[in-house]
């Protein structure tokens, strides 16, 4: 199902895509696709000290905001059943091509998810800074879990470089984002801030190295990891 397209999600087509965010995806092109799960691929590893990631075993997983869909390819290698979501319908129409095993489809997440599945896990890397009302798409996400499923939300600590992006609109502080996530009904909430090395990535994903602290210096990426559970 595609969503009719709006002013917000417009901004995300193919101008951001090819414009702000080329470094992230360059062309759409399976060499660029490898690079986006060298990159991720760390994230995960993180991700597995708190939720078991090394194997699918079936599990379903929605992905929101999939991009080039380095992160959905790398779930779908390990057996997880895989949705990938983007507000994009650019970047939808790209990134299925190069994971047909995944099901894709276009979706705002500050609306209503147009699925009858529940998910095990929903992951949401660098998401909900972009969003206009973040506590509605977080309740979203709430609804499409479930009972005891976990969401995983990463977002970028509120450095002044982080403000660069002009779609990132709502950078907030850790303790902001636990009270969101408590108030729309997530419970056992708890964040961790890491590190990831630049560059080295490229050449095998190994390389990309896990820091376990942040480190306040614009030339690395210090996200924060927020896993909230379901009642």
């Amino acid at each position: 199902m595609v969503a009719a397209k709006t002013k917000k999600s417009k901004k995300f087509e193919e101008q951001y895509f090819k414009g702000w965010y080329k470094q992230a995806v360059g062309n759409f092109t399976s060499k660029d696709l490898q690079l986006s799960k060298n990159w991720f691929w760390a994230w995960l590893k993180k991700l597995d000290f708190y939720i078991p990631m090394k194997k699918g075993e079936g599990r379903k997983v929605l992905e929101i905001g999939c991009s080039i869909g380095g992160v959905s390819n790398l779930l779908v290698e390990r057996g997880f059943r895989v949705w990938a979501s983007d507000i994009s319908s650019y970047a939808v129409k790209n990134a299925k091509k190069l994971t047909p095993k995944a099901k894709f489809l276009t979706l705002d997440i500050e609306k209503k998810i147009p699925l009858k599945e529940k998910f095990d896990i929903i992951i949401c890397f660098e998401v909900v800074e972009h969003l206009e009302n973040p506590e509605k798409g977080i309740a979203t996400i709430y609804t499409a879990l479930n009972k005891k499923g976990k969401a995983v939300i990463s977002t970028p600590y509120p450095y002044p470089w982080n403000f660069r992006d002009p779609t990132h609109i709502n950078v907030k502080y850790p303790h902001e984002w636990v009270k969101i996530m408590k108030k729309v009904g997530f419970k056992n909430v708890i964040y961790h801030r890491f590190t990831l090395l630049p560059f080295f990535y490229r050449f095998h994903k190994r390389l990309q190295l896990i820091i376990p602290f942040a480190i306040p210096f614009p030339y690395v990426n210090s996200p924060i990891f927020f896993i909230g559970e379901k009642k």
